[in-house]
C-alpha cells in the first residue's frame, strides 16, 4: 500500500492552515429525486440547529473563513434556516455566500432577498426541454418550475450562474440547453462532474461519460462558448476531462482539506463536496461532544492525508509535468474505481518528465 498512508499517525496538528471555504448543507430534504444525486436527499438523521452552524460557522472565522456555500438537499425547503444563516455570514461574520439550488422553490421575494446578501446562486438545468429535465429530476413540472425560478432571478438581477452535470442522458441537449439559459440572460455557465457517490454511486458506470464522447462533448463546448461569448467554467476535476475552458477562481488545483471542507446536515465533514455522503471520506462529526471544528481541522488523520497525499505525490507522479494538473486523480474516483483512495491514476496519460 502506498506508504502515505503509513505516515497518517504521525502527523502533528496542522494548527498554521488557513479554512478559508466551507460548503454547508442546509437541509439534506429535496422536492426532487434526481438519478445522478450526489447528497443521496433521502438520507434521515438529525439535522444540526442553527445556532450549533452559527457558533461553528464563528470558529471558522477564527480559522480564516472566506466564503461559504449553503447547498442541500433544496436550501429552499427551509428558508427560514436559510435566510438566517445567510443574513448571519453577511451581517455578523462579514463573509460572502453563494447558494446552490435547483430553482423550483425560489419566488420573486427569494429572488429579492438573494440580490440584497449580495448572494450568487447556482441553479440547474439538466437538458433543453422538460423530456430531458424531467426525467433526470424524476419529477414532472420540474424543468418548468426551475425556468420560472431562473426568470425571478433575473428580474431581481441576482448575481446567477447556471450548471449541467453532463451524462449520457443527457449529453444529446447540452449544447441546445446552453444556447436556452444564453436566451433567458444568462452569461455564465458551469460544468460540473458526474460524481460516484449518493444516488449515482449505484449506477455510476451507465451515466458517466466514455472518452471519446467528453471529447465530442469538450468540442462543442468550445465551439458554443466562442460562437455565443458565453462564460462556460470547470472546477479542478472537471477542467482534467474538458480541456480549454475557463477554471474557476480557487479550483486551480484539488482544494480538498487543502484550504475547504464540505459541512453536511448531520454534522459530518468531509474532504470536499464529491466526497460527502462516502463515510469512509467522514473527517468526523460536529455534533460529537468530543469535536470542535479547530480539533477536526487541525488534527484529523483524514483531512492530514490529503494534505500529505497533495505534497508527496506516489513516485508514479513524482516530477511529472502534469501533476499539477492532475494530482493524481480524484481521490474520490480512485476509491470507487480501484478501491484504493491512496492510487495513482492508473490510466494517466503522462508525460512523466
Amino acid at each position: 500500500m502506498y506508504e502515505q498512508k503509513k505516515k497518517l499517525s504521525t502527523h502533528k496538528a496542522d494548527t498554521e492552515r488557513k479554512l478559508a471555504h466551507i460548503d454547508l448543507e442546509i437541509t439534506r430534504r429535496c422536492n426532487l429525486n434526481c438519478v445522478h444525486c450526489s447528497a443521496a436527499s433521502k438520507n434521515r438523521g438529525e439535522e444540526m440547529p442553527v445556532q450549533s452552524i452559527e457558533k461553528t460557522l464563528e470558529e471558522a472565522k477564527s480559522l480564516g473563513l472566506e466564503k461559504v456555500g449553503l447547498t442541500g438537499g433544496e436550501p429552499f425547503l427551509n428558508k427560514k434556516k436559510l435566510m438566517r444563516i445567510g443574513n448571519f455570514c453577511k451581517d455578523d461574520l462579514r463573509v460572502p455566500i453563494h447558494i446552490h439550488s435547483n430553482g423550483t422553490k425560489i419566488t420573486a421575494q427569494d429572488a429579492e432577498w438573494i440580490k440584497q446578501t449580495n448572494a450568487e446562486i447556482t441553479i440547474p438545468f439538466y437538458g433543453d426541454s422538460a423530456t430531458i429535465h424531467d426525467s433526470i429530476t424524476n419529477r414532472k413540472g420540474s424543468f418548468e418550475l426551475t425556468l420560472k425560478g431562473l426568470r425571478n432571478l433575473k428580474s431581481a438581477d441576482a448575481n446567477i450562474c447556471a450548471y449541467v452535470v453532463p451524462m449520457k442522458q443527457n449529453l444529446q441537449s447540452i449544447q441546445s440547453l446552453i444556447e436556452m439559459v444564453y436566451a433567458e440572460g444568462v452569461r455564465r455557465v458551469r460544468v460540473l462532474s458526474l460524481s460516484p457517490t449518493g444516488r449515482a454511486k449505484v449506477q455510476f458506470e451507465q451515466m458517466d461519460l466514455c472518452v471519446k464522447e467528453t471529447e465530442k462533448l469538450n468540442a462543442n463546448l468550445l465551439d458554443i462558448r466562442d460562437k455565443l461569448k458565453i462564460e462556460i467554467s470547470t472546477g479542478f476535476c472537471t477542467s482534467q476531462n474538458f480541456e480549454g475552458l475557463n477554471i474557476l477562481r480557487g479550483h486551480e488545483q484539488c482544494f480538498a482539506a487543502e484550504n475547504r471542507i464540505h459541512i453536511d446536515t448531520f454534522g459530518n465533514v468531509f474532504p470536499c463536496t464529491a466526497s460527502s455522503g462516502r463515510v469512509i471520506f467522514s473527517a468526523g462529526n460536529l455534533q460529537a461532544e468530543e469535536n470542535s471544528l479547530f480539533s477536526i481541522w487541525t488534527t484529523s488523520p483524514l483531512l492530514q492525508f490529503f494534505r500529505s497525499f497533495h505534497k508527496y505525490p506516489p513516485k508514479k507522479c513524482s516530477g511529472c509535468a502534469r501533476h499539477d494538473t492532475c494530482m493524481s486523480g480524484c481521490r474520490v474516483k480512485m476509491s470507487y474505481k480501484f478501491g484504493d483512495v491512496t492510487i495513482a491514476d492508473p490510466v494517466c496519460r503522462g508525460p512523466y518528465n
